[in-house]
């Protein structure tokens, strides 16, 4: 994905959060770092909140604005980020039965938050013995944290499939020279200088057993991974697909660049595709949160304040104007009025004939 297109998403706020931690620690002013990115603190600071990709990228070049020739605070940062194994997809990365396997599961998805693109390396009789990641759309700024980041999260996954130090023959390092407090977590040669971070391995590595893989759950989620898309294409009811995308993650779906992102298609795309049918995208996201907004104020106890949040609204105000353009009245009222209708269907006498 472009980076023009990666600034259209919203984004989860844990970057900015790890790096605020980090500047916090150095008494570094990471609060004005926030203001010249137009970031409110609350948005930060709530946990599972999201921002625009826009301003994550901007309050990441502040990061390193502020802490120049610090490879030590980059080091740090990069610690930070981790593998998502929560989610369907991190659940069919954890249950990888090979690194094979994990890699074919890594570089078979758009991984345009992180505007990196990674390819598989492989030797000339076709055995799969590495990583490459480069950084065609990454600022040049931003690019050593992102080299020590992807290091990181990288080694860390291996370590953890492999159930020991996982067996690198070889790195390569995109940067003049290697923080010493990143190299504790490397057992291997590092040669610095390169055009691209390349981890390498021995190609028997890649077909092992791993202590912890299952192949059944590994295919299992996989094919749960890729349910939706799936269906999709069989289907081909754009208008259906783009609801279900956008009610399985509200607050990030509700932007048309974030849904087409899950749907693997650029947003131009997306809007052709819909404007086929007679709809537009607006239109789709707004009955598929008014659903989903009726079905929570109904069935669920949660306050208007988190139904607000996990639809992706900034506040209630917000949520509230949205859903009486809806429905004509307001959550709270239409709360009441659906916990009116069930108790005078609970109580009301039975007739005979």
């Amino acid at each position: 994905m472009k980076l023009a297109s990666y600034q259209n998403l919203r984004v989860p706020n844990f970057s900015v959060h790890n790096l605020r931690e980090v500047l916090e620690q150095e008494g570094l002013d990471w609060e004005a770092a926030l203001r010249r990115s137009d970031i409110a603190v609350d948005a930060v600071m709530r946990p599972g909140g999201t921002i625009p990709a826009k301003k994550e990228l901007a309050f990441q070049i502040e990061f390193m604005t502020l802490t120049p020739d610090r490879p030590d605070l980059w080091v740090q940062a990069a610690r930070g980020y981790t593998s998502n194994v929560n989610s369907i997809r991190g659940m069919a990365l954890s249950t990888a039965p090979t690194i094979k396997a994990w890699v074919d599961a890594v570089t078979a998805v758009d991984l345009a938050p992180g505007l990196l693109r990674i390819t598989p390396l492989h030797t000339r009789e076709g055995e799969l013995t590495g990583l490459e990641y480069t950084y065609p759309e990454t600022p040049p700024e931003l690019i050593p944290l992102s080299v020590y980041r992807e290091l990181f999260v990288t080694s860390r996954s291996l370590d953890w499939l492999y159930g020991e130090p996982f067996p690198f023959t070889q790195i390569d390092f995109p940067l003049n020279e290697v923080a010493p407090e990143a190299l504790k977590y490397v057992s291997c040669a590092v040669s610095c200088g390169s055009d691209s971070l390349r981890l390498w391995w021995d190609p028997a590595t890649s077909t092992n057993r791993l202590p912890f893989g299952n192949a059944f759950q590994h295919e299992v989620w996989m094919r749960a991974d890729d349910k939706v898309l799936s269906e999709f294409r069989a289907s081909g009811d754009w208008p259906a697909t783009v609801a279900k995308t956008i009610r399985a993650v509200p607050s990030l779906n509700r932007k048309l660049a974030n849904a087409a992102a899950a749907l693997l298609v650029s947003p131009r795309t997306l809007q052709r595709r819909l404007d086929e049918t007679g709809r537009d995208f607006a239109q789709v996201r707004d009955e598929a949160l008014a659903d989903l907004a009726r079905d929570l104020l109904s069935n669920t106890d949660q306050s208007v304040a988190h139904i607000s949040r996990s639809l992706g609204y900034a506040d209630p105000p917000s949520f509230t104007a949205a859903f009486r353009r809806w429905t004509g009245t307001s959550p709270s009222a239409f709360r009441e009025s659906s916990r009116c209708d069930e108790d005078t269907l609970t109580t009301r006498p039975s007739t005979k004939n």
